[in-house]
Order: structure tokens, then sequence, then C-alpha cells
């Protein structure tokens, strides 16, 4: 993996593309399961390229009839779920259904227990085919930024001048891959790469449930003193009024947030696990947003927000994106990190099966999956060689009055990240012996061969 020597200042500092079915078509898919609604334009695409990449983009297991076929040209925009369904599939049937926190879609010539055979989703591609990520060397001028944009015909569409990174934008893939040959030989450039999605941490399930009588945490009712500050790098946070004593400013590093209306936002959901996790001795948390209004961000966003909770003092630092691409940039961040002895707690993800997740595939991270109430690897869950830890992947909050149930390996990561703070406070661990202590005391299932 690439190195950059001393660029971490520790003091200061989507539409989803599918596999065309042939040279000339470049289809797309965009898959917006919280507005159900949904966009496609598809041309001559066959059946299994169609459900790879529907099970890519909704998370879902497909199945279809051994032997059903069809070739798919269609465009819509802005269709719910079930209509754009009967319009993908064409004259072939189809079931959902959802059992263990898996949604399952069958489809089908003759019936439902027909498809039987298991469609194995595309492999995203992570990468913005029209954005570079450039950091320049240690003591580079500011304006060399300016010039390289203007000679190789970019925009700068993010910048962080402290640090010396910049994200800039082409006109296509092509001069964006051309950049980077060229970026490769300048003298001022310490490293360029691509810049890529990364997925929001979305849970398994949210879900409104009963409220159990009784105190759902016995939180110390004290100011906080003393421990580690946690970092929380996820979404806007709107915690209870119960709960904000324990929660330091939040630092926004993508513009003006909001938190959802109806539901609480996940970053809040994963402040409520943490605290429970950390009993009698709460820490305080530091939320750091990366997150805006939309769905996902980028690599540079959340290497900013990695850097503002290290800034902040935050150790350690829990992240639970959803899944990225193998950045080398955000992996040598992470290195460097590691090295100065800051903890990321990273969720190995909700898909099942041992593919490395990024950034929780990074070496030095403490990647956690999730176990079922049976004590079991849940059914969703990632378990790659990677994984470190494994930690109930349930967590029941309180927000607006009301009770939820939230489900995946963002709420095992934080009960993870909590319980290392509530060792360090409890009983007076370093850092490096509470992360041994949970790799010992909650470890994973062996990967499945």
């Amino acid at each position: 993996m690439m190195k950059i020597p001393r660029w971490l200042p520790v003091v200061v500092c989507v539409a989803l593309f599918l596999a065309a079915a042939s040279a000339r078509a470049n289809n797309s898919l965009n898959w917006r399961a919280k507005q159900d609604q949904v966009d496609a334009d598809i041309q001559r695409s066959d059946l299994i390229t169609l459900l790879k990449n529907i099970a890519r983009a909704t998370g879902w297991k497909v199945y279809v009839e051994p032997g059903a076929s069809n070739s798919i040209s269609v465009k819509f925009k802005d269709l719910s779920e079930n209509d754009a369904l009967r319009r993908l599939l064409g004259n072939l049937n189809y079931a959902k259904d959802q059992t263990n926190g898996v949604s399952r879609l069958f489809v089908y010539r003759t019936a439902p227990g027909a498809a039987t055979q298991l469609v194995k989703e595309e492999k995203r591609d992570y990468r913005i085919a029209n954005e570079d990520l450039v950091k320049l060397k240690r003591g580079a001028d500011t304006n060399t930024i300016d010039q390289l944009a203007k000679k190789l015909g970019a925009k700068i569409v993010g910048r962080d001048d402290r640090i010396g990174l910049y994200r800039l934008q082409f006109g296509d893939a092509a001069g964006a891959d051309a950049a980077l040959q060229s970026l490769a030989s300048d003298p001022s450039v310490a490293a360029a790469e691509g810049n890529y999605v990364v997925d929001p941490p979305a849970p398994v399930q949210m879900a409104q449930t009963q409220t159990p009588s009784g105190s759902l945490f016995n939180l110390n009712p004290q100011p906080v003193t003393s421990g580690p500050i946690v970092g929380l790098v996820d979404t806007a946070v709107d915690a209870p009024d119960q709960f904000q004593k324990y929660m330091l400013k939040p630092i926004d590093v993508v513009g003006q947030t909001s938190a959802p209306s109806d539901q609480p936002s996940h970053a809040t959901s994963m402040l409520e696990t943490m605290l429970g996790a950390m009993s009698a001795n709460p820490s305080m948390i530091q939320p750091v947003i990366v997150y805006g209004n939309g769905e996902s961000t980028t690599t540079m966003d959340l290497m900013e927000g990695i850097l503002a909770a290290i800034n902040a003092g935050a150790n350690p630092i829990n992240v639970s994106s959803g899944g990225t691409g193998n950045s080398q940039l955000l992996g040598s961040l992470i290195q460097e990190a590691t090295s100065k002895g800051i903890q990321i707690v990273a969720a190995a993800g909700n898909t099942p099966g041992t593919e490395d997740t990024y950034p929780a595939a990074y070496p030095g991270v403490l990647a956690v999956t999730a176990s079922d109430p049976n004590g079991q690897l849940a059914s969703y869950a990632d378990n790659g060689s990677f994984v470190k830890a494994m930690a109930p992947g349930t967590s029941i909050v309180v927000w607006n009055g009301g009770t939820w149930m939230v489900q995946g390996t963002s709420p095992a990561t934080a009960d993870v990240t909590g319980t290392l703070a509530e060792l360090i406070n409890g009983q007076h661990l370093t850092l490096q012996q509470a992360v041994t202590q949970v790799s010992k005391s909650m470890p994973p299932p062996p990967p499945a061969k």
C-alpha cells in the first residue's frame, strides 16, 4: 500500500451503472429505496445481468427460475419499486419476502418455488468516473493546484488547503484517467487517484417497536469529567435531551445538514447504542457529519471527517459507512492514524459473504460483524478474514417519545466502540488493552471456507 509521509496533522488539522449488454449500450439504474423511486435507462440487457445489478442496487438476495430468460429494453423515471419491477421483468413474475432481516426477490415463469438459482450481485465499481483526488506534497504552494487544474481542464470541487487535499472534476472519464497519468509525474504531487462513492450506513432494518417497561440504559447522570472522547463519523445527529449531555458540538465537514423528521437518524441510533454499551461510565461523544442531505458521500469527505475527529481528540473513532472502493489515500490515512495509536472501529457490512468491505478491511481497523439473537453470525452480515470482532446486531433506541429497533452491522460496531470506552473508563485499561480484550471476548466465527 502506498505511504504518504507526514501528511496527517494531528494537532491542526447514485446512480449505479449497469454492465452494458453490448459495447454500444450505457445502461443505468438508479434505485432510491427510501423514496420508493426507481429510474432506469436500459437497452438490450439480458435477464441475469439485470438481476445481478438489482441485487447490487438493493442488497436483496435474488433467485431466478433456471432457464428463465428475457431481453430487457426499457426507460422510465420515478416509478415505485413494484411498478419498476413489473416494467423491468416484462412477462416474468416475481415475489418478495423477508426472513431474518434479509429481503429476497424470486423471479419465475411458473411458480415462486421454482426460483431456486441464486443470482450473485455484480461487484460494484465505486469509482466516480470523472473525478480525481490529489494530495500535494508537504509545503507545496496552494496555488499549485489551481495551476494544475487549469492545465488539466478540471474544476476544483473540493479543497482542503490545510492538508493539501483536493477533489478535481473533469468533463468525462477519459479526462480523469488522462489526468492521473500526468499527475503521477508532477513533482509537486504526493499522490493522486480516483475519487470513490461511500455508501450511506443503511441498517438492515429500522422499525418503531413497543416501548419496554423500565429504563433502557443505566447511564451516569453526572457530567463526564474523564475518559476518552469517542468519535462518531456518520450522518447528522438529533439526540434526545437525556443523551445530549454526553455529546460534543457536532462537526459538519459537508455543509449544513439536517436529520430526518420521521425516524431517528443513523448517527442518533449509533450514539445511543454506544452510550448503552458504556453502562455507568459514559464518555463524551464527538459527532462528525460526513453525509449531507443526500444518500452518499465520497472518500474525500470521509477522510476529512476522520481527520476532524482526530483533531478534536477522538480516540477510538466509530465509522459504520456502507462501503467504498479500495482507496489508497484513505488507506494511507488510516495506516498513519493507526501508527499514532488512533483506533478506527468500522462495520464489516450488511452483505453476507466474505468480500472485503472498505474502510473496515484496511489494516489496523477493528472490523466488526453482527450476531443474531442466538449469538450466531447474522444472516445478513459479512464475515471476511478482515473481521476482528462480533457483537449483537440489534439495538433498541429511544427517539421522539417512541422506541425503535435498529438492526445491522452498524449497531454491532457502535456496541464494540462503546465497549472499548467502557473498558478504558471502568477497568482503567489502555486503548490497546481494551482492543485486545474485545478481540478475545467477542470473536467472530471462523470465515466460511
